[in-house]
């Protein structure tokens, strides 16, 4: 009997501990000025912005804000977006403090962050720098972000390696994910090289360099949408083996799935094998297969194929050949489109699978309209993203 009293006394106690243990940090905001008007509470990750809290504000302009459990390990940027008013940011590490107006200004209570912060941003008062503090080391970065754009806009070549060599070296990039510039940052290092083998091997380093496993994830999935948007598949070829190669992603998905499979098709390799295709690379007797993925709806696909359409007779005389294969998931949608092609009907495949058929994901397509160029035993020469890229000559490597 006593240890069926201790049990529920022991169930109540926890139960009444769940409430506080939910919430990992609360804030409590005073705005009478914003009262009645929607609010947003949102933190930075990456490119990516998590809405934890929204409503209403009370017409005394009182609330809390509450930082889940979840997400209890955030230190970093968030701002309180209010409607038809300017957003207010503020730096969350695990401090419970007070947001208020005083004298037209905002007052932080209970918070050395963002005392710190706000000292500069209201005050113009450079307190005395404490690298204890995430707003010294956010305040270090907004400082090296007005470095980067300067040296990606200008031509000093010291200058940019300077700041290339902190950033792949020093710059902290769990840190960099909370701070809200993220984007501007990437974005920036990335301009600042003209030579895609050094900018893959560079971005390597700083994946490796990543603590946290979420960071890790997130400038990988940015490097791979930005080597394929701007076709850098050099850095491409370096960059996504690695990333497979370190094991840190045991299950890729999406994207991420189909670079891994888009790496194997690299320059050297040979291409994967096309279901439906009747005689393969090497039987065909050509001098070099040129492939293209395409999808029906794709304006720029058509635009490319009226080129190819135009090319083909030229094409055909120097043994090369030409094999579609069309996203189409209709039958009358694909005969529209094979209609107007001149090589062979068996050499215009589809399965009417769109993306997730067998051959985009073998090929890991992620955007159309896309080439690759095969040599005579079937081996990728290269990738290409437009008809005029691509050269057909003996080493078909580069445009002349």
């Amino acid at each position: 009997m006593l240890f069926m009293k201790l049990k529920y006394i022991l169930f109540i106690c926890v139960i009444t501990l769940i409430p506080i243990c939910l919430d990992a940090q609360n804030i409590k905001i005073s705005l009478p000025s914003e009262a009645n008007k929607q609010y947003a509470f949102i933190l930075n990750k990456g490119i990516k912005q998590d809405t934890i809290q929204k409503g209403v504000i009370p017409f005394t302009g009182g609330f809390e804000i509450h930082i889940p459990a979840i997400d209890s390990g955030y230190v970093g940027m968030a701002f309180l977006g209010i409607q038809n008013a300017e957003s207010i940011n503020m730096i969350v590490n695990h401090e419970d403090f007070t947001l208020r107006q005083e004298n037209g200004k905002l007052v932080f209570d209970d918070s050395a962050e963002n005392q710190y912060l706000y000292s500069l941003m209201q005050g113009g008062v450079a307190p005395k720098q404490d690298t204890t503090l995430y707003a010294s080391r956010f305040v270090d970065m907004i400082r090296f972000l007005k470095q980067l754009n300067r040296a990606s806009d200008g031509i000093d070549l010291n200058e940019k390696a300077q700041v290339r060599r902190f950033a792949i070296y020093n710059l902290n990039l769990d840190e960099l994910y909370t701070s809200s510039i993220w984007y501007n940052v990437i974005d920036g290092i990335v301009k600042l090289y003209s030579d895609q083998q050094a900018l893959g091997k560079d971005m390597v380093i700083l994946l490796n360099r990543i603590k946290s496993q979420e960071v890790f994830e997130h400038l990988s999935e940015n490097l791979i949408t930005i080597t394929e948007q701007f076709g850098l598949d050099d850095a491409f070829d370096i960059i996504v083996p690695s990333i497979e190669q370190s094991g840190r992603i045991q299950t890729p998905q999406g994207d991420m799935y189909r670079a891994f499979a888009l790496a194997k098709v690299r320059k050297g390799n040979e291409a994967p094998s096309l279901k439906g295709l009747a005689t393969s690379f090497k039987d065909a007797g050509v001098q070099k297969t040129l492939l293209m993925f395409y999808a029906p709806d794709c304006e720029n696909c058509h635009t490319q194929l009226d080129q190819l359409i135009e090319l083909y007779p030229d094409l055909k005389k120097q043994n090369v050949r030409i094999i579609t294969i069309s996203s189409a998931t209709d039958q009358s949608e694909l005969d529209k489109d094979n209609d107007r092609f001149p090589w062979a009907d068996s050499d215009k495949l589809c399965d009417f699978k769109g993306f997730a058929g067998e051959n985009f994901i073998n090929y890991g397509i992620m955007a159309t309209p896309s080439f690759f160029l095969l040599d005579a035993n079937g081996r990728v020469i290269k990738r290409f993203a437009l008809v005029s890229e691509i050269d057909f000559s003996v080493d078909g490597c580069s445009k002349k």
